[in-house]
């Protein structure tokens, strides 16, 4: 007859400090002490990290879970979409990819097509009507580009008056250039804010005030990745060169170890165009019958030489949401079948190809090699 032998008897438990027997007592009773201690040191993590950290240090902690964070600093809406619409669609598209567009004043001194004018005739003496009108046109724009994070400078914070901190633009006007003072390629005149430029413009602006509020952004994204505009702006605007200055400043104030959860930025780039390319695409321009500057002539500053391009971004797949993104801005921008034009009628290319210059951070172009085609190439 086959009989089943019965189980052994459960071990009494050992209470704490008891002599533990040869049985497995002691093992088990070492393994509960150890998840216990664990518990209560993961349990003491979490309390001091509610008790002692900031709101928005708990959101820096939270934003490192995306593994590739790029946020882009522009003067005016509509600049976005004109000089990075395809890059911010296809980061914006890409799995793994945050995206965060600062937006340094609302427009509010902006020239407005004729056609926009005749539907709202209220923004042409009025600057609130107008700031309000591309504000609308900015939310419309990121949408098209599958942008969600979108702030714009200072709105954080409140100024001595308790409102929220908002910069204005600053309107352009050209100068010409002091005695002595030679322009690059050959130029006479350089651009400066409006005459009448208001209090609060942005170029006028203390920048360690304005860098102050950005870099409380880059701590809170904490992005890898940083695009602004080259050291001219792109073409001069006061606006623009302002919002190089700051950004620039900004990363370096993000990264002071005496601030709230620091951060260092690893790589600043600024929109630029290969100069022989952008010649060529205005000669195509003009065989079409089109207006354009002088393909021949100076160019302004976003043309560099080739080699001097360190990013090249082929978003060509994204152009459908660039042209969205561009008609949301129909107050500014009149579209071509491939070209685009501002309100001084001058036709300039329109493509999904966007070209990036270093200006900050570890080189991404070997001496005589190409230029990298990702933002995030050879960073964790």
């Amino acid at each position: 007859m086959t009989t089943t032998p019965e189980h052994p008897a459960e071990p009494d438990p050992v209470a704490p400090g008891a002599t533990p027997t040869a049985d497995g007592a002691e093992l088990a009773v070492g393994q509960d002490v150890a998840q216990d201690v664990l518990q209560q040191a993961a349990d003491a993590l979490d309390e001091a990290v509610e008790r002692e950290l900031e709101p928005g240090e708990l959101e820096a902690m939270d934003a490192l879970d995306t593994p590739h964070r790029l946020l882009l600093v522009h003067a005016h809406p509509d600049d976005e979409t004109i000089a990075t619409g395809a890059t911010i669609a296809a980061a914006a598209a890409a799995t793994g990819t945050s995206v965060t567009l600062v937006t340094c004043t609302r427009g509010e001194r902006g020239e407005v097509l004729p056609s926009v004018l005749a539907e709202h005739p209220e923004v042409d003496a009025d600057e609130e009507a107008l700031a309000e009108l591309r504000v609308q046109e900015l939310a419309a724009a990121a949408e098209a580009l599958g942008l969600e994070d979108r702030r714009l400078l200072g709105a954080d914070a409140t100024g001595p008056d308790g409102e929220p901190v908002r910069y204005r633009d600053s309107g352009m006007a050209w100068a010409p250039l002091p005695d002595g003072e030679a322009g690059g390629d050959g130029a006479s005149a350089r651009a400066v804010p409006a005459p009448d430029a208001p209090a609060g413009a942005l170029s006028l602006a203390p920048l360690e005030e304005l860098a102050g509020h950005l870099a409380r952004v880059l701590r809170e994204v904490r992005p890898q990745v940083v695009i602004t505009y080259e050291p001219g702006g792109g073409y001069g605007h006061p606006d623009h060169v302002r919002a190089h200055e700051l950004t620039l400043r900004a990363v370096e104030m993000a990264e002071d170890p005496s601030g709230a959860a620091p951060w260092s930025v690893a790589r600043v780039l600024g929109h630029v165009a290969d100069a022989e390319q952008l010649r060529a695409g205005l000669r195509e321009l003009r065989a079409a019958g089109l207006a354009t500057i002088d393909p021949d002539g100076a160019l302004p500053s976003l043309a560099v030489a080739s080699e001097e391009v360190d990013v090249v971004v082929d978003a060509s797949a994204e152009l459908p949401a660039k042209v969205a993104a561009l008609r949301a801005h129909a107050s500014q921008v009149e579209l071509g079948r491939a070209s685009l034009a501002m309100t001084n009628g001058l036709h300039q290319p329109l493509s999904g190809v966007e070209s990036y210059r270093l200006l900050r951070g570890e080189p991404l172009r070997p001496a005589g090699g190409e230029p990298a085609t990702d933002l995030f190439a050879g960073l964790a």
